[in-house]
This record gives structure tokens, C-alpha cells and sequence, in this order.
């Protein structure tokens, strides 16, 4: 099972406890000239609670310290500026609780590396690198603007926001030489990979593999109403962010394959998939030319699925082994099309695939 990370610190730090009552004030003011039972004199039991004091409390005060009617005056207007702090700190501080709300679905994604800050939700605010939860909103805005120009189902702005800056902090840390797309190629070419086609483990090595060819592969856990995956430029080199969504590894590896269609075909492009697969009538050329790239390489071609959901039409039986013979495909991706067409769904090859061991 995966581990939830713990937080021993505030969740949101309240504002008002870093503001002095002018009982504290005072205190403080005592024992800087000696005076270690100024409340005591005062008759105030816990003074540095006092928010506001009587005017027989603020002379007899001046009186214990031997100061006259500037220092009262500076008593009155420093309890009269709390009562304004106070209102202030307590609508800041609702307001971010309820921040915190809208962000903590992302707390996984911190993997513990952000945990300097005074409480939780300053964690956050270093992870995404702002002064604000504002910024937060507003850049996430921005983000999924983007998202849905290029797709047609709704999705988390903030959520988004926080997967793609997990792909952002992984990719800056990876050191990669300049993208060698020839070198690329001949590896998909080669394809060494189809041995272990089966082998989740050996998905999760794919992204040391691949940067070797100066490209960045990160695989990122899903959150949720967000995506399959993404591709990203940054000074040259693609970022190729996949998603764990439905945990299902031919569905990982038709997001890669997808991703890589858009590396080589759409250069210089940043796209976010929203929806795999969707009808033909619904893709613009640039997803069903990826399409046909992960299609050729993972499916040989598109016979296979034009043959199953045909079959569904007809009510033909039909058999993934026998499939995967007469198409010349692996029978994890036969049972990825039967699974897509509802045909025995709960029969067919699957093999689980999860990002997020030991952060969620």
C-alpha cells in the first residue's frame, strides 16, 4: 500500500497569533526595565492576553514606569491598531483555510522536499514557487485555458497546475544533453522495448533510457480531473509527462507512444491530453496523427481495433489469443481494445501500474 506523508506542522498558521495584545506589549516593556510583576501591580492576572486595557490601567501603567502622557498615548493607539489587525488577520485566515482546501489534493506531490515553510500552506506556496495563493489560481487559470482549447472535458486548473510543476521540478533536475531526435528514433525503431512490453518495472525505467537522447520522461502519479499526459518544451529538449491514470499499463504505454508522436511530428508544441482514443470525428490532425503513431508502433496498425469494434456491431466472438496471432500484436494491447469495446471486459489481460509508491 502506498505511504500517506505526515505533517506535524499547522495545516495554516493562524496570523493573529504572531500579533502582540497590548498586554503583551506592556509585559515585554516591564521586565525591559526590571520589572518582572508589572501585571501583579497592575492587579491583571495574565497580562499578555490583555487585548485592551482601562484608562485607570493604562496611567497606573506610565505610573509604574515613570513616563508620562506620550507613552499612554502610544498604549491607546497600539490595542486600537490590533483590534484592526485582528479583523484582518481573522478574514485572512478564513480565507486561507479555505485556500488550503483547493490545494491539499496536491500535498503528495510535494514528496516531502518543500518543508521549510511557518505552516503546510507555505509549503505549497514554495513548491509552486509564488508569493501567493492568488498566483496559484491565477497561473493555474492560465494553464487550463490552454487545456481546454485542446480538449473537450473539464478538468481541476489547480490540480493541473501542480502535475505539470511536479514534471518541471523532476525535469530540472535531470541534467540532459541537447536532444538527439536521430538517436530517439533509432531507439523506437530498434524496438528493444517490445520484449518487456508486460513489465511494469521496466516501464519505470524508461525514463534513464530515454535521456541518454537528451529527452525527459517523467511519470508523475495521477490527481485527479487532470490527464493522460503532456509534452512540453523547455530550451530544446521535449518533456514527455505521463500520468497513472487507471493504473493500467497499456494505457501508459498508448499515452508514451501517443506523447512521442507528438515529439517527433508537432516539434516545439506544447499539448495536454485530456482524453485517449476519443472518435475519430472529434480528433483535429495534429491527435490523429499521434494516434497513428502509437497505433503503428504499439497495434500494427489500425486493423485490429477496426476488426473488434466491427465484431461488437455484429456480435461476432470473439478470442484475444487468437487476435493477438492474426494481428501480429501483443496480447496486452488486444485486451486494451476489448477492454475499450466493453467486449468481456472483466476477462481480459490487464497489468497494474502505479507512480506513486511511497508519496500518496
Amino acid at each position: 500500500m502506498a505511504t500517506v506523508i505526515k505533517h506535524t506542522k499547522e495545516n495554516v498558521r493562524n496570523p493573529l497569533s504572531m500579533l502582540n495584545t497590548v498586554g503583551s506589549e506592556l509585559e515585554h516593556i516591564f521586565l525591559l526595565n526590571g520589572i518582572g510583576d508589572g501585571g501583579k501591580r497592575l492587579s491583571i492576572k495574565d497580562l499578555s492576553r490583555k487585548e485592551e486595557l482601562s484608562d485607570r490601567q493604562l496611567n497606573k501603567a506610565c505610573e509604574i514606569l515613570g513616563r508620562g502622557d506620550s507613552f499612554k498615548t502610544f498604549l491607546i493607539n497600539f490595542q486600537s491598531d490590533y483590534k484592526i489587525e485582528k479583523e484582518k488577520c481573522k478574514e485572512a485566515y478564513n480565507l486561507s483555510k479555505k485556500n488550503f482546501t483547493k490545494l491539499k489534493d496536491i500535498l503528495f506531490l510535494l514528496r516531502n522536499e518543500f518543508n521549510d515553510g511557518a505552516d503546510v500552506l507555505d509549503d505549497i506556496l514554495d513548491f509552486f514557487n509564488v508569493d501567493s495563493e492568488q498566483e496559484i489560481f491565477e497561473e493555474s487559470e492560465k494553464v487550463a485555458a490552454l487545456f481546454r482549447k485542446q480538449n473537450s472535458v473539464q478538468v481541476n486548473s489547480v490540480n493541473l497546475k501542480a502535475w505539470l510543476r511536479r514534471g518541471e521540478l523532476e525535469f530540472a533536475n535531470m541534467n540532459l544533453p541537447d536532444y538527439d531526435e536521430e538517436a530517439f528514433t533509432s531507439w523506437i525503431e530498434e524496438r528493444t522495448w517490445e520484449g518487456s512490453l508486460e513489465d511494469p518495472e521496466y516501464f519505470k525505467q524508461l525514463p534513464s533510457i530515454l535521456s541518454k537522447f537528451g529527452m525527459a520522461v517523467v511519470l508523475v502519479p495521477y490527481v485527479s480531473n487532470t490527464v493522460y499526459g503532456a509534452v512540453r518544451w523547455f530550451d530544446g529538449k521535449p518533456l514527455v509527462q505521463i500520468s497513472d491514470r487507471g493504473q493500467d499499463l497499456a494505457t501508459c504505454w498508448f499515452t508514451l507512444f501517443h506523447e512521442f508522436g507528438h515529439v517527433i511530428k508537432h516539434r516545439n508544441e506544447d499539448i495536454f491530453e485530456g482524453t485517449q482514443n476519443e472518435p475519430k470525428s472529434r480528433q483535429n490532425r495534429r491527435e490523429a496523427e499521434a494516434n497513428k503513431f502509437a497505433n503503428h508502433y504499439l497495434f500494427n496498425g489500425d486493423n485490429l481495433r477496426k476488426t473488434i469494434f466491427s465484431n461488437i456491431r455484429t456480435q461476432t466472438y470473439m478470442n484475444a489469443s487468437s487476435l493477438s496471432n492474426e494481428y501480429d500484436v501483443n496480447l496486452l494491447f488486444v485486451s486494451y481494445w476489448l477492454i475499450k469495446a466493453q467486449y468481456q471486459p472483466t476477462i481480459q489481460k490487464r497489468v497494474h501500474i502505479d507512480f506513486g509508491i511511497g508519496y500518496r
